[in-house]
């Protein structure tokens, strides 16, 4: 029988051994705080009538000691902060194995002194997920070369260094200084877990360290990933509208990007021959470079305090943002279920990973019962 990892890699690879065997030749020269392989697991998500053959298995590694996960505080009251820790997921306490492969391949595809500060990233539970987010968006261009750390732009602020970008290159014969951020708790930004709009953190952290004028010399850049798609409808302008806000108030900046871990990119500018410019550097990945859905499991009791206390999303707009969808201009398209996939936790390992249990539609979980839940 084969081992999940060979399975998964021979889903997303021409020649998934080769490709497993460089990875594990990775993971040696990382040295991670935690080991990969020996966390594995499957979630499985069974036939039903709307998905005969089921949703591909969901292979992932676990790591314990992030912020997230089922084993932390349990929220108290809707407006617990709490709520954005206390789910299990992709990006959140499990990895995927495809795209740590992926970040990998560029890490160790960068010069010696490059690889310095993301791979001390990489390695802390903490951090390793937005690592791994981070080395993503250099996999998205064409004809990339001279990939390398961004370096200071802005001069020292009373003494000060303002900081680093995270990176440059080239494509197509553009220069571009990229700065890469990832925003796990977005999962509650999802339809399934409630649907929150964003707030001003959401693009907090972004243009500080570019100048404050733009250079036809070059493209500045922000790149987010997060997990749901942005909504632009009379119950939710809240991405659009502070996207706008920081691109009016950052005058250097001269785009931001934002994907949803598997969806399609946001090219955003106030200017439309950028968002041309920019859209026609982008390398938008193939069909199954990726897994095509990914989990978060999250507390349906919690979510559904989440959406009672709600706050309305109309925000200020100007309607200045101008944007493209790459790869075709279309989001993403939706797909669900007849039936809610839904998961007991019978038990932990001894690091506190969650063992999943499926529940076939319509039977309460174990907990359930043992708690006369309706």
């Amino acid at each position: 029988m084969k081992h999940a990892l060979e399975t998964l890699f021979d889903r997303h690879y021409p020649d998934g051994s080769i490709a497993l065997k460089r990875f594990r030749e990775h993971l040696a020269e990382a040295q991670l705080d935690f080991d990969v392989e020996a966390s594995i697991n499957v979630l499985d998500s069974p036939p039903q009538a709307s998905f005969p053959s089921g949703l591909p298995s969901f292979i992932h590694y676990y790591i314990y000691g992030t912020q997230f996960g089922t084993v932390k505080k349990i929220p108290v009251g809707a407006g617990d902060p709490a709520h954005a820790f206390a789910s299990d997921g992709i990006g959140l306490n499990m990895g995927c194995p495809i795209r740590l492969s992926h970040a990998l391949d560029v890490l160790f595809s960068l010069k010696s002194e490059d690889q310095k500060e993301p791979l001390a990233q990489i390695r802390a539970r903490r951090n390793h997920f937005a690592c791994v987010e981070e080395l993503l968006w250099l996999t998205l261009w064409k004809q990339q070369t001279e990939i390398g750390r961004g370096g200071e732009l802005v001069p020292k602020v009373n003494g000060n260094k303002v900081g680093d970008v995270d990176w440059f290159f080239i494509s197509r014969g553009t220069p571009i200084y990229l700065e890469a951020k990832f925003r796990p708790t977005d999962w509650m930004r999802t339809q399934d877990c409630g649907g929150e709009a964003i707030d001003e953190g959401f693009f907090g952290e972004i243009g500080h360290k570019f100048p404050s004028e733009k250079s036809a010399l070059r493209k500045c850049v922000a790149a987010i990933t997060g997990f749901a798609e942005p909504r632009h409808d009379d119950a939710d302008n809240s991405f659009f509208a502070l996207c706008e806000k920081k691109l009016l108030s950052t005058p250097g900046l001269d785009a931001i990007l934002y994907r949803s871990l598997l969806g399609p990119i946001y090219v955003c500018s106030l200017d439309k021959d950028i968002v041309a410019q920019i859209f026609a550097l982008i390398r938008y990945p193939e069909l199954c470079e990726y897994p095509p859905c990914y989990p978060v499991l999250f507390n349906r009791k919690f979510r559904e305090e989440r959406a009672a206390f709600k706050k309305p999303a109309r925000l200020p707009e100007q309607g200045r943002v101008i944007f493209a969808i790459v790869p075709d201009n279309q989001p993403s398209p939706s797909f669900q279920p007849q039936y809610p996939y839904r998961c007991d936790i019978p038990k932990r390992g001894n690091k506190g990973e969650p063992h999943f249990q499926n529940i076939p539609p319509f039977l309460k979980s174990s907990s359930d019962v043992r708690n006369n839940k309706p």
